[in-house]
C-alpha cells in the first residue's frame, strides 16, 4: 500500500488494470457470443453472395472455391430500377420531413401562439398509437386523395408518421437554449426568419445530422407501406423489388439472391460510414439536452 500512495496516478491505474478479475471472464464470453451472433447473418449473407445454389444449400456455414462473382452484374441488372425509385424517394422524405420537423420544433420551442399546447399535446400523443393501427386508416385516406401509386403516397405519409417524435425532439432541444440569445437578437431588430436561419439552424445541426440519417435509413428500409400502396413495378422500392424477386424464378438462385440483398445494403453501410461523425455528435446532443 505504501508503494501504491508514492506512485504517481498513472502508475496505479496501470497497476490496478494488471488485477485479474473472475468476474471479468464471464462478460467477457457473453460479449463475444452476443457479438458473434449479431454478426452470424452479416457472414452468411456475404459468403452466400459468391456461391451458386447448390453451394449455399450443399456449404451453407463454409465459404466455397471458385467465388461466383458473376452473381452482383445479375443481381444489380435486376435490382438496379429499384435504386433510382427509393433514393429518390429517400432523399425527397429526409429533405421535407427535415425542414418540417426543424420548423415546427422551433414554433413549438420558443415562439408563442394561440392553441400551442393543445397542437403540440395532439402530436405528441400520436406517438403512442402503434404503426399497425394507422395502416387502414392511412390507406383510405391515401385512396381518397387519389395519390396511391405515386410518389406522393411515399413522402406525405412519411413525414407524417416520423414528425411527432422528431418534432418533440427539436422542440426538446430548442427550449433547453438559452432565451438570452434569442432575445439579443430580437433586440437588434432580427426577424424570426434571420433568428431561424443564422441562430437556430447552426445550433440544430448536430440534431439534423441524427435525424437526416434515421430517416434515410427509415425509407431505405420501410416495407409494408410501400408494399400496399405501390402496385407498378416501375415504382417500388428496394425492399418490395427484393420481396418480388425472391418470389419470382430468379428468387431459386440462392447466390444470385444473397447478391442482391448485399447489394442493396451497401448504400446504408456508405451513409453510415461518412455519416457516423455527426450520428456520434448528435447522440452527444441529444443526451446531454433532453
Amino acid at each position: 500500500m505504501e508503494n501504491l500512495k508514492t506512485e504517481s496516478p498513472i502508475a496505479q491505474k496501470m497497476h490496478r488494470r494488471k488485477k485479474w478479475i473472475p468476474q471479468d471472464l464471464g462478460k467477457h464470453i457473453y460479449m463475444w457470443i452476443v457479438l458473434i451472433l449479431m454478426l452470424m447473418p452479416l457472414y452468411i449473407l456475404l459468403i452466400s453472395s459468391v456461391k451458386t445454389s447448390a453451394q449455399v444449400l450443399n456449404d451453407f456455414f463454409v465459404p466455397t472455391f471458385p467465388f461466383v462473382f458473376s452473381n452482383f452484374p445479375k443481381a444489380w441488372e435486376i435490382i438496379s430500377p429499384y435504386f433510382t425509385t427509393t433514393f429518390y424517394y429517400a432523399v425527397l422524405n429526409t429533405v421535407l420531413t427535415t425542414l418540417v420537423a426543424v420548423l415546427a420544433g422551433y414554433a413549438f420551442g420558443k415562439l408563442r401562439f394561440p392553441g400551442r399546447k393543445l397542437l403540440f399535446m395532439l402530436l405528441f400523443a400520436k406517438m403512442f398509437l402503434p404503426t399497425v393501427m394507422n395502416l387502414v386508416p392511412s390507406f383510405m385516406l391515401a385512396s381518397k386523395l387519389g395519390i396511391l401509386n405515386t410518389a406522393w403516397v411515399i413522402v406525405l405519409f412519411c413525414i407524417g408518421q416520423s414528425q411527432p417524435y422528431w418534432v418533440f425532439v427539436m422542440k426538446t432541444f430548442v427550449e433547453q437554449q438559452p432565451k438570452e440569445l434569442f432575445e439579443s437578437m430580437r433586440l437588434d431588430g432580427a426577424s424570426e426568419f434571420r433568428i431561424f436561419t443564422t441562430l437556430v439552424t447552426p445550433l440544430l445541426l448536430p440534431m439534423i445530422s441524427l435525424m437526416a440519417i434515421n430517416l434515410v435509413l427509415f425509407s431505405w428500409n420501410d416495407f409494408v407501406w410501400p408494399l400496399v400502396t405501390l402496385t407498378e413495378d416501375s415504382k417500388r422500392t428496394i425492399t418490395v423489388g427484393l420481396y418480388w424477386l425472391s418470389k419470382s424464378q430468379v428468387g431459386r438462385d440462392y447466390g444470385v439472391l444473397m447478391s442482391g440483398y448485399l447489394l442493396s445494403a451497401l448504400p446504408l453501410v456508405v451513409v453510415f460510414m461518412f455519416g457516423m461523425k455527426a450520428f456520434m455528435k448528435g447522440l452527444t446532443a441529444g443526451a446531454i439536452k433532453i
